[in-house]
């Protein structure tokens, strides 16, 4: 075994036996119906599996919709409150992801703040001391350019990219340094950089492109590299209008083998970045870096892969596979007279190479089906009915790729048909079954097409579901519908943390619900206040099994409800998303009902902490060496109604209280006595500018015994009376 491999699964085999799973996370911001987060988080969720290893997906869905919150980037950002130790021990992060809604700078800071947590970026973005999963440009580069040049003897080139990205521009160098490599003169107006990659701007590079350029019959320009299929398909479309034919007239390759690139006029020649293998990569580099913290790491680069298409002026290699001539000439059955037995072994030899996935079993199903179809000619085909039960096993837990299943079929027909090369109906006859394999397959496909485009059942399922979430007038009726309705988005379980009243930030929650129902002893401790959501316990997620989790934050407008860790069962990540919308619609109907808004505009504020704690920064700012800031403040704010127990504190906060007590020194330069009483005079002047409340029930809503204590301690921390006080400042 490889000894990474090996050192990697004793370390984490022997964290586990101590009852204590590595749990490592995921973040970034993508759009989740483009595949390349997909593949991202199902390459790191198959290693997770691989390695044991529990996830946590803090990964945030761009808007969908113009419903959706514009100044989402301020919501996801809350998702750093849980990218810490004890809840994960490191993170995969994508911090490039962030560029289309932060600068660089305050990227750079927010990932810097979760150090020392152990890294590993699978972006652009250059951060000190976190190691990267980094497409390799120049190779990319090299290996289109190869076969350009190589295959199809261009020599004439023209390169569309975006000067807003980093990538690209990193791409056009790679594509200057292979024209000086292969002796190609660049060719004058013959690189264009957009300032965006809208499709106004890439249309008006190809105007100046063929303002420039006689792009009809190749006469010009060979090929237009694009660093992009979305400028590809862009490309390809502008040309079209004007006339222009690609590949008959000219030649375009993109890059990142997105959707674009299958869906465009001509199918894109790209490359595969192999989103699923970096973010596999990602996941055993962190366990590296987990294993071993202080050991610098160098950036890894993943290879890519070429996929030729159409646009370059080649077909895909399954069609051209279907089309080679079958060589009856020999076969690899020693022999003329092979027994039974001998060419059995030999084809079963055969199909575990075309069909690795299958058990012993069902290939020799398949040869039997085989014999069938060439001694007993059965109507329909053997084979058939064979391939027909593989299609909808695949489909049971993945999805039909038609090339993958063509190069099945052209594999097996490479194998049977010089077998029956002497009997020219037998020949006949096989070879028909073959045509009916492919058809079985493109009709397959059609169907899942289909499905994914129009499938009214499920609109009208998530139709039902969300006007169920809509009804929902109580808090439990929420909890029911999340009973009965998660499973029905393929979704196994949650555990819902709630606020008691809408709050202007996360604050403590209180878990109140896990699905599935969880043992006894753990239900008997529901509502179980969290003080920081970092150290939520994790008794409460799924035991004595690995666990994957989606984060989500519940909020509305700008009043948030709590989060919720939805177990992943679909990877469809807008699923969660949609849930999350709900949820928080249907709690801020229930919090509206039930009153639990009337202490949102009393919080304190981080400037009111700030002046209170003295920092010279927000004091919010975690420590990792044990209780922080947060633990602390946030705890005294809800308990603001009571008098000051140390004891109760130091148990809920999972301490001994003489470590409470030293701790809350250092970090606030108050004893937790007189940091309590500030809050609450902080408080007080909050609630001091609403005329309705009196000052006595403003003393008993802040825990002190009478009116003229409060008006006693106000005026010993302000100078003034809480009277004088609301009369200057209302």
């Amino acid at each position: 075994m490889n000894q990474g491999i090996a050192k990697r699964r004793a370390f984490l085999s022997q964290r586990k036996n101590q009852g204590n799973r590595v749990t490592i996370g995921f973040t970034g911001i993508a759009d989740f119906r483009s595949f390349i987060g997909q593949e991202y988080i199902a390459g790191m969720m198959k290693a997770a599996a691989d390695y044991d290893l529990n996830f946590i997906n803090f990964a945030g869905a761009i808007k969908y919709s113009l419903f959706d919150d514009i100044d989402f980037i301020s919501h996801y950002l809350k998702n750093f409150r849980f990218m810490k130790s004890p809840l994960v021990d490191g993170l995969v992060t994508w911090t490039s992801s962030l560029c289309s809604f932060l600068d660089t700078k305050t990227i750079v800071n927010t990932f810097n703040a979760l150090k020392p947590l152990p890294m590993v970026d699978i972006g652009y973005l250059d951060i000190e001391g976190i190691p990267c999963i980094r497409i390799d440009n120049n190779s990319s580069i090299s290996l289109i350019m190869s076969h350009l040049i190589k295959k199809h003897g261009y020599k004439k080139f023209v390169f569309i990219g975006s000067k807003i990205s980093e990538p690209h521009i990193r791409r056009l160098s790679a594509y200057q340094n292979e024209l000086k490599k292969y002796g190609i003169q660049e060719l004058p107006d013959s690189i264009y950089m957009t300032k965006t990659m809208d499709s106004i701007d890439i249309a008006m590079a190809v105007n100046q492109l063929c303002s420039a350029y006689n792009l009809k019959d190749g006469s010009q320009i060979d090929c237009i590299i694009t660093s992009s299929d979305i400028i590809a398909e862009t490309v390809i479309e502008e040309l079209d209008k004007r006339g222009i034919s690609v590949p008959k007239d000219v030649a375009v390759t993109g890059f990142n083998n997105q959707y674009n690139g299958i869906t465009a006029r001509s199918p894109v020649t790209t490359m595969d970045l192999e989103y699923f293998k970096r973010g596999y990569a990602a996941v055993e580099l962190l366990i590296d870096r987990i294993m071993a913290p202080e050991e610098k790491f160098k950036t890894c680069l993943v290879p890519t892969t070429l996929l030729i298409r159409q646009s370059c002026g080649c077909f895909e290699q399954s069609i051209v596979d279907s089309g080679e001539s079958i060589n009856t000439g020999t076969t690899s059955i020693t022999g003329a007279n092979s027994s039974e037995e001998e060419v059995r072994t030999y084809l079963l030899k055969m199909a575990r190479s075309i069909f690795s996935g299958q058990s012993e079993a069902e290939l020799k199903e398949l040869i039997d089906a085989v014999f069938y179809d060439i001694y007993e000619q059965t109507n329909p085909s053997s084979m058939l009915r064979w391939f027909q039960r593989h299609l909808q096993n695949i489909r049971k837990t993945s999805v039909l790729v038609n090339s993958e299943l063509q190069q099945n079929i052209t594999s097996l027909r490479k194998v049977i048909l010089p077998m029956v090369k002497d009997d020219e109906k037998q020949f006949s006859h096989i070879e028909n079954i073959f045509h009916q394999l492919r058809s079985l397959v493109s009709v397959f496909i059609e169907y899942d097409t289909l499905s994914t485009r129009e499938n009214s059942y499920l609109m009208n399922n998530l139709s039902q579901i969300a006007m169920n979430f809509a009804s929902a007038t109580t808090g439990k009726q929420i909890q029911d519908v999340l009973r009965y309705q998660l499973s029905e988005m393929e979704i196994p379980g949650i555990v819902l943390c709630l606020s008691e009243n809408m709050t202007l930030d996360l604050s403590s929650s209180n878990i109140e619900l896990i699905l599935p129902e969880p043992p006894l002893d753990i239900k008997e401790k529901l509502p179980f206040k969290v003080y920081d959501p970092a150290c939520i316990p994790k008794t409460f997620f799924p035991q004595g099994r690995r666990y994957s989790l989606m984060l989500e934050i519940l909020y509305h407008a700008d009043r948030y409800f709590g989060y919720a860790f939805l177990e992943i069962g679909t990877q469809n990540i807008s699923v969660y998303d949609t849930v999350r919308m709900l949820l928080s619609n249907a709690l801020h109907s229930v919090y509206q009902k039930e009153g639990r808004t009337k202490e949102r505009s009393m919080l304190l504020s981080n400037e009111q902490l700030v002046g209170i704690l003295h920092l010279p920064s927000a004091p919010l700012q975690e420590n990792r060496n044990g209780i922080t800031v947060r633990q602390i403040t946030n705890y005294l704010v809800e308990h603001l109604n009571e008098m000051t127990n140390l004891d109760k504190m130091a148990e809920e906060l999972m301490v001994s209280k003489s470590h409470l007590v030293r701790r809350a020194k250092e970090l606030t330069g108050y004893t937790i006595q007189t940091l309590h009483e500030k809050l609450k005079i902080e408080q007080a002047k909050n609630l001091l500018q609403v005329e309705s409340i009196k000052l006595a029930e403003i003393a008993s809503r802040l825990g002190f015994q009478n009116q003229n204590y409060f008006s006693s301690v106000f005026k010993k921390n302000t100078g003034m009376s809480p009277r004088a006080w609301s009369h200057r400042y209302r």
